[in-house]
């Protein structure tokens, strides 16, 4: 496969490199381009007020001064458009032809509603908006990362077909526990799940005597649902699998106000 891998984590992550050589192990065709330095919770953010600059690491890899979502952009628009290797699809106006878009490995968790301001997520979705599939891939620990146990699930699921699953305007979101690959108790298809943070502002002062704050947040706690919840689902040492469809309109509610006189 052509593949393309971005992250929010910055060129530098380790959860990059690992699901890199990875593929490039098995013998895919893979370009990198990833922001220069972390990006985290920057959501779908997109630079247009300031420059972008581009950095060649090497053959197929690249650095962007930008968000997760530039990185994509300038991937598809300029970096793999005018990389002789990169094959072009004609029935796609002529985009580079890639067949996957994989977005991490993330160090940390995507699970609830930290989807809405994951970098990670967002990177997967503006490829999406370009009509390539796409998965956003995360480890549930922002410490001391078992990527080995994430790869091997990864892995695991593109042998099983998962990619054929992602439809149009949909992206596959996957949360991998932080355990060995031999602790895995299993995968769950699940929903991700409704959450509010506990203790979101931070309040400190400065050396100056000062109030600064943080915006942080602890022990989040999820709205009950019918589905399993991907939170729950990793806490079981199984691997969350959320396919995520990008439509925010309100089908139902649109119905209901039809008849509503404006």
């Amino acid at each position: 496969m052509n593949i393309l891998i971005v992250n929010d984590d910055g060129i530098e992550a380790d959860g990059l490199w690992a699901i890199y050589n990875s593929m490039i192990q098995k013998n895919h065709n893979v370009w990198v381009v990833a922001p220069k330095t972390e990006k985290s919770a920057t959501s779908h953010a997109v630079t247009l007020r300031d420059p972008l600059r581009v950095y060649k690491i090497r053959d197929k890899v690249w650095a962007v001064t930008g968000t997760p979502a530039d990185c994509v952009i300038l991937a598809i628009e300029e970096l793999l458009m005018n990389d002789p290797d990169c094959p072009k699809n004609e029935n796609k106006n002529g985009l580079p032809d890639i067949d996957l878009v994989i977005s991490g490995i993330n160090a940390g968790p995507n699970r609830g509603d930290d989807v809405l301001y994951s970098g990670t997520v967002a990177a997967a979705v503006e490829a999406m908006c370009f009509g390539y599939k796409a998965i956003a891939l995360s480890i549930t620990s922002q410490t001391n990362q078992k990527y080995e146990t994430a790869v091997h699930a990864f892995n695991y699921l593109l042998d099983k077909g998962i990619m054929d699953f992602i439809e149009h305007r949909e992206i596959i979101n996957i949360n991998v526990p932080n355990v060995k690959i031999e602790e895995l108790q299993g995968y769950v298809v699940c929903q991700t799940g409704f959450r509010r943070y506990r203790d979101v502002i931070i309040k400190q002062k400065d050396n100056r005597d000062n109030d600064i704050f943080w915006i942080g947040g602890y022990n989040p706690v999820f709205e009950d649902s019918v589905h399993e919840l991907d939170y729950n689902v990793t806490k079981s040492i199984k691997v969350a699998i959320s396919p995520l469809k990008i439509d925010l309109n309100s089908y139902e509610k649109m119905k209901i106000m039809q008849d509503w006189r404006i």
